[in-house]
Order: C-alpha cells, then structure tokens, then sequence
C-alpha cells in the first residue's frame, strides 16, 4: 500500500476521537437541536457516530478506495432512517467531519483525506433510504429460502433443518443450499437488523440455527477423494463473522481438500506461523466489514513476511472486496472470490500456478 496512504490513515487512526470531537462542535454550533434531539447524551453518541465514520473513512483513505466509506455512510443513512432518527443530522456531521479534517490535518494529509469525506458527504445525498431484500424474488429457490428464514427466526430449529433436508432429498446439491439458501437466509438477517426489524439476540439465535444446521449437513456430506492439497481458512482481525468462511471451508472439503478451519479473528501471527507449520498450499481470508480491509492486509503482510522463501498463494473473499474490484491486489492478495463456489475454482488455479 502507498506509504503517504499509510500516513495519512495513521494520523486518523491516531486521534480519532478527538477529530469526531471537533465535528460535533462544529455541527453543535450550527444546528443546536441537531444535537439536542439525542438528550444529555446527545454530544457523546454523536461523537460515537463520527468516530466510527472517521473509522472507515480511514479504512478508505488506506487502500485509495472512496467506495468504502460512501458505503458506510449509505448504511448509517439507513440505519436513521428505519428508526425514524433525525436524517439530515448526519448529513450535516458528515460535513462537519470534512471541515475539521480540512483544518485540523496537515495540509498533506488534508489533501487525500478531505476528498474522500466529501464524497461521502454527497453519496449520503442519493443513497437509498432501504437496502434491498435478497429475498423478494418469485422462484422456488425464493420460497424455500424464506420457508426456512421464518422457521430460524422462530427459533424452530429442527422445522429450519427439516426444510433443508427436504430441499437436498429433492436434489438440491450442497453449493446451491449454501449459496441460494443458507447465505441469502443471513444477509436478510442482517438487513431486518439493520432496518431494526429484529434485535440483537434474534438475530444470534437465527445465526446460531445456522450454524447447528451446516454441522448437521457437513458431517452427512460425501467428499471427494484426498487430492494432497491443504488450504488454511480464517477471518482478518476483529472479523467475528464466521459463517460465511465456514461455509468456504466446507466446499474446499467437498472437492477433496485439507481443511485447516481456524474460524474468526485469528491474530495476524498466528496465522503465519500456522502456514509454516502445517506445510499449507493456499491461504483464505475473510473481511466481512469495511473495518476489516486494514487487518486483512497486516495478516497477508504477516504471512509474506514469515515465508520470504515460499509464496504462499492467499485468496480474499468478503463485501469489501466484492463492493471494490480490484481491491484484493491492494491487500497484497492473489485472488479474490465472490463465493465458495467460486473460492474453490481459484484457489486450484492460484495452487496449480505455483505447483
């Protein structure tokens, strides 16, 4: 990654509250019931809300990707507007936050910081209000998703189990339950959190069904024969999101391979001292968030440092890097997969490359 990038996110990272801080004067200056809606508290969830904007906006300044902030900044514009919060307000933060960096950073820095916060600032202007439903469509595979969506919401497990085994006595295959089933049941999930449907422990309690009913599935499911190659799965640091990279870990066992599953957040060094344990033929690693792009690249940094003798061919997957294209060679990655699908089919051709 650029080295004045690499500056310029530091000083973010380095006063972080303090620049969201200065935002919400500024914006408390301008508009006092901006800031009086949200009660005594107002000043400091406020500043919370910036803190996490100049968060990503970090992230985005590091990787020279604007794209990764102006999503962020559409999903907070959702999140207010589903709970019926003062819209505008965060608008008006956003160009505070632009101001403070425009004054308080060197001018340098100033200079690739404030771009990126201004384009934020004008995504919020078009973002949509809602975030679409992966489950609005007509066909069958739209009906079993939602059949098995309401019966993990209900906490039924075992209903949420029996719908999946009828969809594979029916001749789904394994792949399609995962990718038209399981993952599009999550993703509107997490919507119906985001637009403040359901609560937190529903939204646990569905995962957790989910996670019981892949183990149900994996243990059942017929493998491959061995092909001697091992590939070792994980998410960056701070990424507690594990399904997605379970479901990954799952179809590479499918096609024959060796498993190393780590699940979430394994420490960068950790992760490299485990590929030079185990003789590993392929890395996999996970950022759901934006927020995870930066410790995806420390991790792949980390692995290329511990084997400057052996390249290791390290594969990326997660929004971040579906939403950006491209972006996996900026992390310093080899290749990046939008499923698991499609995570198999590369890494056998990024492990055929070094064979």
């Amino acid at each position: 990654m650029d080295a004045h990038a690499q500056y310029v996110a530091a000083l973010l990272g380095s006063a972080r509250q303090a620049y969201a801080a200065g935002a919400v004067l500024r914006l408390s200056a301008q508009e006092a019931g901006g800031v009086a809606q949200f009660g005594d508290a107002g000043f400091r969830k406020l500043q919370n809300l910036a803190t996490g904007l100049i968060d990503h906006l970090q992230q985005s300044v590091l990787v020279d990707r604007p794209a990764l902030y102006e999503h962020e900044v559409g999903w907070v514009k959702q999140v207010f507007a589903a709970r019926k919060l003062d819209v505008p307000v965060v608008r008006d933060l956003l160009g505070a936050i632009r101001d403070e960096l425009a004054e308080e950073l060197p001018a340098s820095a100033a200079s690739t910081a404030v771009p990126v916060a201004e384009a934020g600032r004008r995504h919020f202007e078009v973002a949509p209000d809602e975030p679409p439903s992966p489950l609005e469509g007509t066909g069958p595979l739209d009906e079993i998703a939602r059949r098995y969506l309401v019966a993990a919401f209900e906490g039924r497990r075992l209903d949420a189990l029996r719908v999946v085994e009828e969809a594979l006595a029916g001749g789904m295959t394994i792949p399609a339950l995962y990718a038209d089933v399981l993952m599009r049941a999550q993703i509107e999930i997490g919507r119906m959190w985001q637009l403040d449907v359901i609560h937190v422990a529903e939204e646990h309690m569905s995962s957790r069904i989910t996670e019981q009913v892949m183990s149900i599935v994996s243990a059942r499911m017929k493998r491959k024969p061995k092909i001697g190659k091992r590939v070792l799965i994980t998410t960056a640091s701070g990424d507690l999101h594990d399904i997605g990279v379970r479901m990954v870990a799952d179809h590479f066992e499918l096609e024959g391979w060796d498993v190393l599953y780590l699940g979430a957040s394994t420490p960068a060094e950790d992760v490299a001292e485990t590929v030079q344990e185990y003789g590993v033929d392929l890395v996999g690693v996970a950022a759901k968030l934006v927020l995870h792009v930066g410790p995806a690249a420390e991790l792949i940094d980390a692995v290329r440092r511990a084997m400057p003798e052996r390249h290791v061919p390290i594969l990326v997957g997660g929004f971040p890097f579906q939403l950006v294209p491209g972006l996996w060679r900026v992390v310093g990655a080899d290749g990046e997969a939008p499923n698991a699908v499609e995570a198999v089919r590369v890494g056998e051709m990024l492990t055929a490359r070094v064979a």
